[in-house]
C-alpha cells in the first residue's frame, strides 16, 4: 500500500523542481537578448531603439477611419560605424541588464531550492534577496543610464544620415527600481523569519 505522505512529499519536490526549471528557462530567455545585443554592438552592428517624432505617412480616405495626425515615438534601427564611446556605453548598458537578470533569477532559483530542502528561512536567502534587490535597483539605474547615454550619442551620430528625425534623449521605466526596493524590503522579512525560526527551534 502506498504511503500518502510519501506521495505528497514526492509531488511537492516535483513541483518545486518544475518551478526551478521554469525559472532557469525564463532567466535564460530574458538574459539572451541583452547578451546577444552586447555581442552585436561590440562586433560593430548595433540594433537599438531610438526616440523619434517623425510624421507617419497618411492619405485621406473616402470612407471609414482616417488619420488626423500621427507620429512615430521610436524606431528600431541597425546602425553601423558608431563611435567607440557610443558602442561602449551601449555594451555596458546591455551587460548590466544581463547581469541584473542573472542575479535576480539566481535568487529566485535559490528560494525554490530552499523550499525543496524545507529551509525557506535560511541566511543564504537573505543575502540572495539583498543582492537581487540591489541589482534591480543599482543595475537598473546603470543599465538605463549608460544605455540611454549610448542611445543619445547614437541618435546624434545618425541624425545627419536620417534627416534629423531622431530625438536626442531616451525613455526610462522606473518600475524595476520599485521592484528592487520591494525585494530589499522582502530581505528584511526573511531576516525576521530566520530569527524567529532560530528562536523557536526545539520548542515543538
Amino acid at each position: 500500500m502506498t504511503n500518502p505522505s510519501w506521495v505528497s512529499a514526492r509531488m511537492e519536490r516535483g513541483t518545486v523542481l518544475l518551478f526551478v526549471a521554469a525559472g532557469l528557462v525564463m532567466g535564460f530567455a530574458l538574459t539572451l537578448p541583452a547578451i546577444r545585443s552586447a555581442v552585436d554592438i561590440a562586433g560593430g552592428s548595433a540594433t537599438i531603439s531610438l526616440l523619434t517624432e517623425a510624421d507617419v505617412p497618411r492619405t485621406a480616405g473616402a470612407e471609414g477611419a482616417t488619420l488626423a495626425s500621427a507620429t512615430f515615438d521610436s524606431a528600431r534601427v541597425v546602425a553601423e560605424g558608431l563611435s567607440g564611446q557610443a558602442r561602449a556605453l551601449l555594451v555596458s548598458g546591455a551587460a548590466f541588464s544581463a547581469l541584473t537578470t542573472l542575479l535576480t533569477v539566481s535568487a529566485v532559483v535559490l528560494f525554490f531550492l530552499l523550499l525543496m530542502w524545507r529551509r525557506p528561512f535560511h541566511r543564504a536567502l537573505i543575502t540572495a534577496t539583498q543582492v537581487a534587490g540591489a541589482a534591480l535597483l543599482i543595475g537598473g539605474i546603470l543599465s538605463a543610464g549608460l544605455g540611454g547615454l549610448g542611445r543619445m550619442m547614437a541618435a546624434d551620430e545618425l541624425n545627419p544620415a536620417a534627416g534629423g528625425v531622431f530625438v536626442i534623449g531616451f525613455s526610462f521605466d522606473p518600475v524595476w527600481m520599485l521592484v528592487g526596493l520591494g525585494v530589499l524590503a522582502l530581505s528584511v522579512v526573511f531576516t525576521y523569519g530566520t530569527r524567529l525560526q532560530r528562536d523557536t527551534e526545539g520548542l515543538v
